[in-house]
């Protein structure tokens, strides 16, 4: 809480507005509909230091959905973003981008900057939160490729309401393993079965993950 300047504070005693601290603010959001793979760029481009944050709803498509992400840019200019499935299937869904910055947007109503000089309100910036995460992985087997790349599977239970959107910044990110290649990471959504995966592929086999799931919502 600020120590000076404006705090406001909802109806369930938290801290929706800050003077010294941005909120999650949403500075894009759409659907995205393709095959493979679907590229969106971010209009105009987003200026942050750190990465956008990338969440998504696929369509429930009564079977799975492999759903994968690369941000294209670079610090202060990030400039889109590839949401990938798997080879020869199509993908469709909504997605926003969140950041901890809020934009120039609104033509009246209120503005706050912190003490830098960023700008961390604008009452034209939608907003976001985070509604939970959880790291109750469950390993459950592993498969092998022809080149001899191990997935292993981990799966948690799976069910959410309808404006919930999940963090896909975590499947764009290789984790260790024993090699100079690393574990590449997805996100699977068996609406059949409601079950939420998490799969590493590796050329070798380590079995330790607990990459969080991580949901949020856009709010007015």
């Amino acid at each position: 809480m600020a120590s000076y300047g404006l705090s406001v504070v909802n109806d369930g005693g938290v801290i929706s507005i800050d003077s010294e601290y941005s909120r999650l603010c949403v500075l894009q959001s759409g659907t995205y509909s393709g095959s493979t793979s679907v590229g969106v760029s971010f209009n105009p481009v987003i200026t942050t230091q750190e990465p956008p944050l990338i969440f998504i709803r696929p369509n429930n498509n009564g079977g799975s959905v492999s759903i994968g992400c690369s941000i294209s840019g670079s610090p202060g200019n990030w400039t889109g973003m590839t949401i990938s499935g798997a080879v020869n299937t199509s993908i469709a869904g909504k997605y926003f981008v969140g950041g901890f910055a809020a934009l120039p947007v609104s033509p009246f109503g209120m503005r706050l900057w912190d003490g830098t000089g960023k700008l961390i309100f604008d009452s034209g910036t939608p907003s976001a939160v985070f509604t939970r995460f959880f790291q109750n992985w469950t390993y459950v087997k592993s498969t092998q490729d022809a080149q001899g790349f191990y997935t292993n599977w981990y799966s948690s239970p799976f069910s959410s309401s309808a404006d919930e959107y999940l963090m896909i910044n975590n499947a764009s990110m290789r984790m260790l393993s024993g090699d100079n290649i690393g574990r590449v990471p997805r996100v699977v959504f068996e609406f059949s079965a409601s079950q939420l995966w998490f799969t590493t592929t590796a050329i070798n086999n380590p079995f330790a993950f607990s990459l969080p799931a991580i949901f949020a919502k856009m709010v007015a």
